[in-house]
């Protein structure tokens, strides 16, 4: 199973030739993918939210648990880590409307992953991920996705602040539209481990925890921990932290002037040589040579 580390990649396999504004962000028409990659079919976890617009659609999805085959004139949401796939019977996906996918590191200030879905409680792992839209909201949600495209496409200096600013007013209105309507699923118990470990990884501010810590303050023991872990993701427990601390450290490497070493025991290394090991085996080069890069 395929983890998507960035938005970047996704994109190759979903065969969509139209040029980022931001590294953290992007917007394509369904129409726009042709000759789409298993993997990007396939359950699969990314690290970064997406929105789904869909004005038709013909085929199925499975957004972590939930398993939808009508999303026509619906919103779905895709949360860091949640498992997605579509069920297609001749491989083509056959939809009209927009994907909407952003990282945290696409708003100013950098928001944090659980900021926003604290912010947003629909992209809660616990949420219900699609909502179905009455003939009052269609139109304007449809007419942001339309806008935020048009701004995408433009040939403007200021289009990143501006897109910035219709995703937020985007992400605003469908809290508003969504209200209270948004149904709970209930998670099983290894779910709601995994969730709740994920939860606890994303709160920290600085140093991160042993895999036997977190597991403590889930009452559990770290076998059983990374026993639910696996089910869920289809990778250990361990694994999914060194996903996160990977991605604070490129955060860290790409957007502070704090050195190596710094970041190192910021992130609760004991030695940078620590760091760069493992940053290395994560990434297959340095942290010095990744901070070089374009």
């Amino acid at each position: 199973m395929k983890t998507y580390l960035n938005i970047a990649d996704l994109l190759k396999d979903l065969n969509v030739k139209s040029e980022s504004i931001h590294p953290g962000f992007h917007i394509f028409k369904f129409n726009e993918t042709s000759k789409i990659a298993a993997d990007a079919l396939n359950p699969h976890l990314k690290t970064f939210f997406t929105i789904d617009f869909y004005a038709d659609n013909l085929s199925k999805r499975q957004i972590g648990t939930t398993k939808v085959e009508d999303l026509t004139n619906s919103i779905a949401f895709n949360s860091p880590l949640q498992l997605f796939s579509v069920h297609t019977s001749n491989g083509i996906p056959g939809e009209e409307g927009y994907s909407l996918l952003f990282g945290t590191d696409f708003f100013e200030p950098k928001k944090h992953q659980y900021e926003i879905q604290h912010e947003f409680p629909y992209f809660k792992l616990n949420s219900n991920p699609t909502y179905k839209l009455s003939q009052l909201d269609l139109p304007l949600i449809k007419n942001l996705f339309d806008t935020i495209y048009e701004e995408f496409k433009k040939d403007d200096s200021h289009k990143v602040e501006i897109v910035r600013s219709y995703v937020l007013v985007l992400l605003l209105q469908i809290k508003r539209v969504v209200g209270n309507a948004t149904e709970v699923v209930q998670l099983k118990r290894y779910q709601e481990i995994t969730a709740n470990f994920e939860e606890l990884i994303l709160k920290e501010t600085s140093k991160y925890k042993t895999i036997a810590d977190y597991a403590d303050q889930l009452n559990i023991t770290p076998i059983y921990l990374s026993e639910c872990v696996k089910k869920v993701t289809g990778v250990t427990a361990k694994k999914i932290l060194s996903n996160y601390m990977t991605l604070r450290a490129k955060a860290l490497l790409q957007q502070t002037t704090s050195s190596v070493a710094q970041i190192a025991y910021e992130m609760g290394f004991d030695e940078p040589t620590n760091f760069i090991k493992f940053f290395k085996n994560n990434e297959g080069i340095t942290p010095a040579a990744f901070r070089k890069l374009p």
